[in-house]
């Protein structure tokens, strides 16, 4: 007996919501003869282990949760378009649907790369070539070069941590793609081509270490208590579809918002989203709070509503400047969201490796975060800058879209709104002052220096100058290489080139282990397996690439951010300072994939999965890697196995 599911707040339901919480309770009563149900919420979320893409642009067709009684329940009403690589450094809240009550032993999820309705030219992956973005060609598992369609992924939670649904409550469940387990890339053809099938797992005890982003239509507003409001969940992209759950909004003095293009703080910015028309869009950056509630409370640092994150009358473009001359900008790693989107006409999202931008006088811009910052222009627009641009595609007199010399759309900005988002920078130290860091640039934007054009704006990678006045930089002592986010210096307005609103050294972020071997595999992955921890057969070869722990962005292999581990037996041993989250099996089989939340548990299971005639894939651990030691130690294991 299937079930739909789905919440939305009374008192505010739009025609389509009415209409489906009906259709809803009809499917539940004509299904099993009574209306005796309770209903709980999973508090969903997304997150991403990026590898090597800078777009992983696809379609989610279907979510499926399965109970122990075998009861299927759909929380996805209607198919989503996503782009992976943004959930690595944002997980996305996809929403929190009303499911029954009960214990729930496994989950699937069903990715779609061809063409569909809602994405006409099917999957857009991009994988980073020598610092390009180069479009690849999604094949299936079966060896022929297959163009992949429709893959279903399905995982078993964990035995002793299975999601439990219990009415007035709301329960956390995280899905992580990781990009970088199993998507085997193929350069040696062209066009590129990548073997589809993203290692997934699932966590009902997930380690939140990143900001969340939770996107919905907004509902009414609690000035006078709780300085809350709420929003029916609506994710990714999504403009028109069905929400998937109230979520109470919790804001304070210091929570900042964008609500039209004009920026408020603390209880200013609440009274003005009090103001908002129901089914607004809305967006808040932050946190979870207090789950002990049908409606899970987020609490945010940041609120976005109205045109900052929507215009059904323009077209929306998210980018890194690549360079500036005058008024005009390439956007290099574009991705273009068309809000006139329609069955009909068939346009929806597109990435665009290098976009040309032009913008002027009335160009309204805003930074993200700062509310301080009130009077500002197209100025602070600089290289490397991230930007969130409302705009239409340029036309001459005759109302024909210019095109550049690739042939591609050229874009305007002019009457358009531009919002500086935080921009994250990896780099590697020259030396730290008082209130500075003189870094040579490994990334910016999310991009090798080497890709950007810096003419005009006075900055030098090599030598480039991160503003840190005010910020402990005490921790960048433990390593050279480091994260910083902020905001780049005002064009032509350098040094210094970048004002850092925080600085991480690369000793404290988690670091990735990958170790790959040839398409068959291999039956012993490890020389041993016992309570000690994990050793990795490196020794024992059959390795397709050189095995390596990355630091700082995984879409970017360089001597200043892997070790070569190909000349040790690495141990891996379970961190007991958070919730583990081990997985292993074959993400494309009837078997699936299962995961555990404690390393005795998953020690029992290799011993069967390992049984000699079992091949490994990939292996790929997050952690934290002692370079003295040869010890990892690994929060997160994903082993991938072949049928």
């Amino acid at each position: 007996m299937p079930f739909l599911s789905g919440r939305a707040i009374s008192g505010a339901l739009s025609v389509l919501r009415a209409a489906f919480v009906g259709a809803a309770a009809i499917i539940a009563l004509t299904s099993c003869g009574n209306n005796n149900f309770t209903y709980g919420t999973p508090l969903i979320t997304f997150s991403v282990t990026q590898g090597p893409f800078t777009s992983y642009l696809v379609e989610i067709d279907q979510i499926l949760l399965t109970r122990n009684d075998n009861t299927p329940v759909y929380p996805l009403l209607q198919p989503q378009v996503v782009d992976f690589v943004k959930l690595g450094q944002l997980p996305e809240v996809f929403g929190a649907p009303a499911i029954l009550e009960g214990t729930y032993t496994s989950a699937s999820i069903t990715v779609n790369y061809g063409a569909t309705v809602y994405q006409p030219v099917g999957a857009q992956i991009y994988v980073n070539v020598n610092g390009k973005s180069t479009l690849v060609s999604p094949v299936d598992t079966t060896g022929t070069g297959t163009a992949s369609t429709s893959v279903t992924y399905t995982v078993k939670f964990d035995p002793n941590h299975p999601l439990i649904i219990k009415h007035g409550v709301s329960t956390p469940l995280d899905f992580n793609f990781d990009l970088s387990a199993s998507s085997v890339i193929n350069t040696t053809t062209s066009p590129i081509q990548v073997t589809t099938r993203p290692f997934l797992s699932a966590s009902t005890v997930p380690n939140y270490t990143q900001p969340l982003r939770a996107r919905g239509v907004y509902v009414t507003t609690d000035t006078a208590n709780n300085n809350n409001f709420t929003m029916n969940a609506r994710s990714f992209f999504d403009t028109q579809g069905s929400p998937s759950g109230a979520i109470e909004i919790q804001t304070s003095d210091s929570t900042v918002y964008n609500i039209n293009g004009t920026i408020y703080q603390g209880a200013a910015g609440l009274a003005q989203i009090s103001k908002l028309q129901i089914n607004t869009i809305v967006e808040a950056y932050g946190t979870f709070g207090d789950l002990n509630n049908i409606k899970p409370n987020f609490v945010a640092t940041q609120v976005f509503a109205g045109v900052s994150v929507e215009n059904v009358l323009t077209d929306r473009i998210t980018g890194t400047v690549s360079s500036r001359s005058g008024n005009t900008l390439h956007l290099k790693g574009a991705e273009v969201e068309a809000r006139n989107f329609s069955v009909a006409t068939g346009v929806t999202l597109s990435f665009q490796d290098d976009l040309t931008m032009t913008i002027g006088p009335d160009t309204v811009v805003n930074v993200d975060g700062h509310a301080e910052l009130t009077n500002v222009n197209t100025d602070y627009i600089s290289v490397g800058q991230q930007l969130d641009i409302e705009a239409l595609a340029a036309v001459d007199s005759s109302n024909n879209v210019i095109v550049d010399a690739n042939g591609l759309p050229t874009w305007s900005a002019t009457s358009g709104l531009i919002r500086l988002t935080p921009t994250i920078g990896w780099a590697l130290q020259n030396s730290v002052g008082s209130g500075d860091v003189s870094a040579s640039l490994i990334t910016l934007g999310g991009f090798d220096p080497g890709t950007l054009t810096f003419t005009g704006t006075n900055s030098v990678p090599s030598a480039y100058a991160v503003s840190t006045s005010g910020i402990d930089t005490s921790s960048l002592a433990a390593s050279p290489l480091f994260q910083f986010d902020g905001l780049v210096t005002p064009f032509g307005m350098a040094p210094p080139d970048f004002v850092a609103d925080s600085v991480t050294s690369a000793a404290t972020a988690d670091q990735v282990m990958t170790v790959q071997w040839t398409g068959a595999g291999t039956t012993q992955p490890f020389i041993s397996i016992d309570a000690n921890g994990l050793v990795v057969n490196i020794a024992g070869g059959g390795l397709a690439t050189t095995p390596i722990v990355q630091s700082g962005p995984l879409y970017q292999v360089s001597s200043a951010t892997t070790t070569d581990i190909s000349a040790v037996n690495p141990l891996i041993v379970a961190d007991p300072s958070l919730h583990s989250q081990f997985t292993i099996g074959n993400p494309t089989s009837t078997t699936g994939l299962s995961v555990f939340h404690d390393y005795s548990s998953f020690l029992t299971a290799l011993g069967p999965a390992l049984n000699g005639s079992n091949t490994v894939l990939n292996l790929v651990a997050v952690g934290h890697y002692n370079t003295t030691t040869n010890t990892f130690t690994a929060y997160r294991i994903d082993l991938v196995q072949l049928p």
